[in-house]
């Protein structure tokens, strides 16, 4: 059974079991005052009987005689005591209690005592208690009269609205049901969309509620999915572009030295060796960034000095900066707290960032490699004096195999993939990387780790 018949149908049994209820109540409650006001009015039959007998005692002087009036079987009361048939049991006592009339003829001239079930109405003459009228358990007296015709009417009027509420909650239940099964029956024909390929497919969301939220994650889920498609196909293209170059100049100089063009000498096979370097450093940063995202990276954490950290790392670069003639200037704040961190992979983070700023800074310029206390964790940073990078570029400085122009060759030895295996080892450590550059000015690279 679909969801729709289903909210609907609840929708009607919870509305006909309220109707139901509130009619009843307010049948039985019209009834109990209907019968309270007729008989405070004096237009109920007990009533109506209990000023019959006031009258006869007023006009008599005495219950002489009373018998005849309440003889048994079914009778028309006299003394216009109401209009319809009745035959209920009635006991007539007087101020002593003693039985003067009874139409069952079975008390007549005995004491009577009723019981907290019996119906019990005083008859007064002049201010004076003269006797009793007595109804017992289980004896009724119709209606009768314009009390019936006052009840019906009441209860035509309640079944009415009943009924008319009945109609307008089925509209409102349709129109309820309608409006929370239509926004999941277009998620489910989006989800099928997307399951057959369609990753652009999105469900329009017009609530905040529950519904609502539903639609917006949906649709948050699909363009998760549709980048990460995106970013696969890209990948994919990048990586194969990646691998034509080194292959062809290795296939290029092979088949040279194999045709005899090319004599195998050192100095002719260090291109390929290059090459071959260059591919396993691509392979390796594939299988690093791949286990970064998948969350399967181990870190071997261990408290670490970070002033020691860039001393270190600098070292590693001092030659490479004294033939270019770039000079590496430190600044290392004293005191500094000792971090937990993985020192081989955060080692390879700066080295990275050290060898970038080393690509890009030209003779007679200064590279400065700073660590700092900040608040909550320590900063390393590596600012050079180069050329500094355009803003439409920084946006995509952390994207794999990004090029800040198709026409640019990629730097000797780089594989695209340094800066996007940064940011992923610095996120797993708990830190941030970020940059700040101006064209002609230079560029400063901030990673912040956070302090044990």
């Amino acid at each position: 059974m679909r969801l729709f018949p289903k909210l609907l149908l609840s929708f009607l049994a919870i509305a006909f079991i309220g109707v139901l209820v509130v009619a009843g109540l307010a049948n039985w409650a019209a009834a109990r005052e209907v019968r309270q006001f007729m008989f405070a009015g004096g237009m109920a039959p007990e009533q109506q009987m209990v000023q019959g007998l006031a009258g006869y005692y007023q006009g008599h002087g005495s219950w002489d005689g009373v018998q005849n009036l309440l003889h048994r079987g079914p009778i028309r009361m006299p003394l216009g005591m109401g209009r319809g048939l009745m035959n209920p049991r009635l006991i007539l006592v007087d101020d002593h209690q003693r039985v003067v009339g009874d139409n069952a003829n079975l008390a007549l001239g005995q004491a009577f005592a009723a019981t907290p079930a019996d119906t019990v109405m005083d008859i007064e003459v002049d201010g004076a208690r003269v006797g009793a009228l007595i109804i017992p358990q289980g004896n009724t007296l119709p209606a009768g009269g314009p009390g019936n015709d006052l009840l019906f009417r009441v209860n035509a009027g309640i079944w009415l609205a009943a009924l008319v509420a009945g109609v307008v909650a089925l509209v409102m239940a349709s129109a309820v049901a309608y409006s929370l099964v239509r926004p999941i029956q277009q998620v489910t024909e989006a989800a099928g969309a997307i399951a057959r390929g369609d990753l652009s497919r999105r469900v329009s969301v017009t609530s905040h509620d529950e519904v609502g939220r539903l639609g917006a994650t949906f649709n948050a889920m699909a363009s998760d999915l549709e980048k990460g498609e995106r970013l696969r196909r890209d990948m994919t293209a990048d990586v194969a572009h990646e691998l034509r170059n080194p292959l062809a100049v290795l296939q290029g100089n092979l088949e040279a030295v194999m045709d005899g063009v090319l004599p195998p000498t050192a100095e002719n096979l260090q291109p390929l060796l290059d090459q071959t370097l260059l591919l396993a450093r691509l392979v390796e940063d594939l299988r690093t960034l791949s286990l970064v995202e998948a969350g399967q990276l181990q870190l071997n954490r261990s408290l670490t000095d970070p002033a020691a950290l860039m001393q270190s790392v600098v070292a590693q670069f001092s030659a490479q900066a004294q033939v270019q003639q770039v000079t590496l200037d430190t600044d290392l704040a004293a005191g500094l707290p000792p971090l937990s961190l993985d020192a081989q992979r955060v080692t390879q983070v700066l080295g990275n960032l050290l060898s970038n700023a080393l690509r890009h800074t030209v003779e007679g310029q200064t590279i400065t490699c700073r660590v700092a206390r900040q608040a909550g964790g320590v900063t390393f940073a590596i600012a050079d004096t180069g050329a500094g990078i355009p803003p439409q570029v920084l946006a995509h400085l952390f994207e794999r195999f990004y090029r800040a122009g198709e026409a640019g060759p990629r730097p000797e030895g780089g594989t695209g993939l340094g800066l996007a295996i940064a940011k992923q080892l610095v996120e797993l450590h708990g830190g941030q990387i970020s940059v700040t550059s101006e064209v002609g000015r230079g560029t400063t690279v901030s990673v912040t780790m956070p302090v044990s």
